[in-house]
């Protein structure tokens, strides 16, 4: 696999960008082209430091149309998902509150919020199944998953499920301090759900029983980035130690690692069912990795600062990436 810069459009947002999530259908069984497919009336959510998130449209002869801004996401966004279904996004902020969106019609509105104490929200995830209307956010200060009810709801209903707590990375850490929970991601099945932390361990839940299964060790910094591949055989960690770790779902030690960045690895995201992700750091660059024998095929330098997020539209073949230097950059997936 390999990636091909399309389009770039500079000064998308005016401050860093830190988040990004295509509009996509997933209900709909289109499969990935095999050639790039085609990028033609594609929308796109951009979250930045500058308490906005933009919805644009896209297509590979004109690039990124913006089509309306969203303010009031004070202090910044940090993380974005869209719904299984396209008609809904969620945002994490920094003031704590977590904002869930219909972003199928022509205005932003916004439906729900969730606010929590501070900092108790990070990164957001929606279930893939849309029968289930649940919404996963890595838990901030106090460590570990909450579960959310994500669809429209009576004031009257508490929207929370539950909050599963971390586990003690060692027998004698009475973790009266808990680490940070930083990144959020469900497997394909959305039966697991797995999140990172600041002392870079990954906790892995089981959704249904709302209990913890597993810890994975490997890191010993901040994982600020999750992904299953495509079977939810494996899953991938993006580390402060500048590595990648590949960990099979059943053991909780790595079964390799991805070598190659300068700095922090701070996203990373499969490619689809072929075995290969894409990596970005805050060296600026992004890496395209073989799984099978764990080596970097493609380096690229599309983006002058961090690197802080990526979004694989898997129908169109295309990926986007955001940056600290306010762009946005999308590519086109080839399979060789």
């Amino acid at each position: 696999m390999r990636l091909t810069a399309l389009k770039r459009q500079d000064d998308a947002h005016g401050d860093d960008i830190w988040a990004c999530k295509w509009v996509e259908d997933k209900t709909q069984t289109t499969g990935a082209p095999a050639s790039g497919g085609g990028g033609g009336g594609l929308r796109m959510l951009t979250g930045s430091c500058d308490e906005t998130f933009n919805l644009w449209g896209y297509t590979d002869e004109n690039g990124l149309t913006q089509e309306l801004t969203s303010t009031g996401q004070d202090l910044g966004v940090v993380s974005m998902d869209v719904s299984p279904t396209g008609e809904f996004g969620a945002t994490s902020s920094l003031d704590c509150v977590i904002r869930l969106v219909r972003i199928k019609t022509k205005e932003v509105e916004q439906i729900a919020t969730i606010e929590l104490p501070a900092p108790e929200t990070w990164q957001v995830a929606y279930h893939p199944d849309p029968s289930r209307e649940i919404l996963g956010v890595a838990a901030g200060c106090v460590g570990g998953l909450r579960l959310y009810k994500s669809g429209v709801l009576d004031d009257g209903l508490k929207r929370e499920i539950c909050h599963i707590g971390p586990k003690p990375t060692t027998q004698a850490s009475a973790m009266t301090t808990p680490p940070f929970a930083l990144g959020c991601a469900f497997d394909p099945t959305g039966t697991k759900c797995a999140v990172s932390h600041s002392d870079g361990h990954i906790a892995l839940y089981d959704v249904e029983s709302q209990k913890h299964v597993l810890t994975f060790a490997g890191h010993s910094k901040p994982v600020r980035g999750l992904s299953f591949t495509a079977d939810g055989t494996f899953l991938i960690s993006a580390c402060d130690d500048k590595t990648c770790n590949l960990y099979d779902t059943s053991s909780k030690n790595p079964i390799g690692s991805l070598n190659g960045h300068d700095s922090s690895v701070l996203c990373v995201e499969r490619s689809g069912a072929d075995g290969f992700c894409v990596t970005g750091s805050s060296d600026g660059g992004m890496k395209v990795w073989d799984l099978r024998n764990r080596s970097c095929v493609q380096t690229l330098s599309e983006h002058k600062e961090a690197v802080w997020s990526l979004a694989l539209h898997e129908g169109a073949g295309r990926l986007a990436s955001v940056s600290d230097d306010r762009s946005v950059c999308v590519y086109a997936v080839l399979q060789q």
